[in-house]
């Protein structure tokens, strides 16, 4: 049977808990590199899916460990960065193992003495060979180039990295420590729920959704990660206009792009910037009709809306929230009649060198 996105958003409950279950054993190179350690900060070296999973995750490690952590596009860091601090820790992402840009930026940390951990699910990759410290994400290889079930599993992965660093550095208690292992565990719990009701709610819109021209997501705090990774699979897959802005940020100057032609997708995790949401959802219906929130209500009187009836929160919510995104991204790009199984570009990474 033919693999697509659709298979691999299927397996990421059993995938998320085995990440959990071998949280442990995956970290401990990371862990035996970090503990006792006091960091000026993490600099994480990522793009694409990568990047937007660890905005998903990073506040949470912040939170958790007191600590600012700054994301970094590689190739910007290789060609621009001035100074590589000795006292940060850089953190290599990757799925896949072969991101050229990742790797040469990898050079560059090793070319000091900065500790740097890469963080891939190719343990025989490329990565692996240029530092001795590897974090196995766990979710094993995903043979469509849309990547889901990886994309959650590095938000968890880092999510679990700055809890297990927590509380071996005995910043939290033991009893904090398991109480939230059984709210990850309740998360992931969710996942097959939220599957199906993602499907219901991209069923009763479909006519909308696939006469869409423009889309565009927004998000605050964690949830600006999913509205990211919406901007990155939207473009991939559905392959029309796409932007994912942050709160505040579309509120400064994107707005002004505004017709009534958006579609918009509002990311509502449970959070004192909702209401600001709101504000802004409510003022942006006098111009379209076409907005939808991604909810963590029982019930809305939008009929655009995803209710996902789900307490969670909002410093683990992308571990659902970017579920329906993923839903969206493929039922929409293969309704509009996008092969998504048919590569185009065949001829990109060859020519631009884009993979190793």
């Amino acid at each position: 049977m033919e693999e697509t996105m659709f298979t691999y958003i299927n397996e990421e409950y059993e995938t998320n808990r085995g990440i959990l279950k071998n949280r442990k054993e995956n970290l401990k190179s990371f862990i035996d590199l970090a503990k006792g350690k006091k960091y000026n900060g993490w600099t994480v070296l990522a793009t694409g899916s990568s990047a937007n999973a660890i905005e998903c995750a990073k506040y949470y490690v912040e939170k958790i460990l007191n600590i600012n952590i700054e994301i970094k596009m590689p190739f910007v860091f290789s060609n621009y960065n001035s100074q590589i601090d000795d006292n940060t820790l850089y953190l290599a992402v990757t799925q896949g193992g072969h991101s050229y840009s990742t790797i040469a930026a990898m050079k560059e940390v090793r070319k000091t003495s900065s500790d740097i951990v890469a963080i891939t699910a190719n343990m025989n990759s490329i990565v692996c060979d240029l530092s001795k410290y590897v974090v196995d994400i766990g979710c094993g290889e995903e043979k469509v180039g849309y990547v889901t079930k990886g994309f959650s599993g590095t938000v968890l992965t880092f999510i679990l990295m700055g809890l297990e660093l927590a509380y071996e550095n005995k910043k939290i208690s033991e009893d904090y420590y398991y109480k939230e292992i059984e709210k990850i565990e309740d998360a992931i719990g969710y996942i097959d729920i939220v599957i199906e009701k993602s499907l219901k709610w991209y069923e009763y819109n479909k006519d909308e959704l696939v006469s869409g021209k423009r889309f565009v997501a927004i998000g605050y705090g964690p949830g600006y990660g999913v509205a990211r990774e919406a901007d990155t699979k939207i473009t991939e897959t559905v392959r029309v206009p796409m932007n994912g802005y942050e709160l505040e940020e579309y509120m400064h100057g994107p707005y002004l792009s505004l017709s009534d032609k958006d579609h918009i997708i509002f990311i509502e995790a449970e959070s004192k910037l909702q209401e600001r949401q709101v504000t802004l959802r409510n003022y942006l219906e006098e111009y379209t009709e076409h907005t939808y929130a991604i909810t963590y209500k029982e019930t809305s009187d939008n009929k655009h809306d995803l209710t996902l009836g789900i307490s969670i929160d909002e410093m683990i919510s992308p571990l659902l929230f970017a579920i329906p995104i993923q839903i969206l991204s493929y039922f929409l790009a293969e309704d509009k009649g996008n092969k998504l199984s048919d590569k185009i570009f065949s001829d990109f990474d060859e020519k631009l060198k884009s993979k190793i």
